[in-house]
C-alpha cells in the first residue's frame, strides 16, 4: 500500500468513526449505575520529518559547501558560481527544482559555457523510475561503486549518479566529455552526500 492509499484508508476510518460518534450523541443516553469511560485511540497518522512530501525529500544545500571553489578550480579555474545564468542544456535543473532539490550553476568566464550540478533526495520508487529512464538513453557505468549513467545531449555531456543513500545527482556541461573529466566533482559530491 502506497502512502496515498494509506492516507485514504486512514481518512476513511476517521470519517466513519466521527459519523458513528455523532450518531451516538444524537440519541438520549439511558442512565446507568456506573458509566464506563470510552477511550478512542487516534488513527490519524502523525507527521514526521522522515516522511517524504511526495516522491522525494526536500534537500537544500549551500553551493559553497556542496561544491567548494577549490573543487571547481581543479576542474577548470575559469568557472565561477552564477545561479542567475542559463544552465547547461542537458542539465536536470528543472526536474530537481520541482523535487525541491539543489542546483549549483557555474559559468566559464571565457567561453560562457555552463557547468550545472543538481542534487535531489528521492524515494526508492522515484529512483527506480529515473534509473530506468537513464538506462534507456545513456551508457551504464559505475562511479565510486554506485550506479551511474553517462551520455551526451545537445552538445553537453551529462553524468547521472544514484547514491547508496537515495540521492540522485547530475553533472552536465559542454566540457563534460567523459566521466573521468569530473572525478574531483563526483568525489566531493559522494563525500558530502554520504554524510547527509
Amino acid at each position: 500500500m502506497n502512502s496515498r492509499e494509506h492516507t485514504f484508508v486512514v481518512t476513511s476510518l476517521v470519517a466513519t468513526l466521527v459519523l458513528l460518534l455523532a450518531g451516538c450523541q444524537s440519541s438520549v443516553p439511558e442512565p446507568t449505575e456506573s458509566p464506563a469511560p470510552t477511550v478512542v485511540e487516534s488513527v490519524a497518522p502523525t507527521p514526521t520529518e522522515a516522511a517524504p512530501a511526495g516522491d522525494y525529500y526536500p534537500f537544500a544545500a549551500d553551493c559553497a559547501e556542496l561544491m567548494p571553489d577549490q573543487v571547481i578550480f581543479g576542474f577548470n579555474p575559469n568557472y565561477v558560481l552564477d545561479n542567475s545564468a542559463a544552465t547547461a542544456s542537458a542539465s536536470s535543473a528543472d526536474l530537481v527544482k520541482a523535487m525541491e532539490g539543489t542546483t549549483c550553476n557555474f559559468v566559464n568566464q571565457s567561453s560562457q559555457a555552463a557547468l550545472t550540478i543538481s542534487v535531489a533526495h528521492l524515494t526508492p520508487i522515484s529512483i527506480q523510475v529515473l534509473e530506468e529512464q537513464a538506462a534507456s538513453s545513456f551508457s551504464s557505468i559505475e562511479v565510486g561503486g554506485q550506479s551511474a549513467f553517462f551520455g551526451t545531449v545537445a552538445g553537453s555531456g551529462i553524468l547521472q549518479v544514484f547514491t547508496g543513500n537515495d540521492f540522485w545527482y547530475t553533472v552536465a556541461g559542454p566540457e563534460v566529455s567523459a566521466p573521468e573529466d569530473v572525478v574531483g566533482i563526483t568525489d566531493q559530491l559522494d563525500g558530502f552526500l554520504a554524510a547527509q
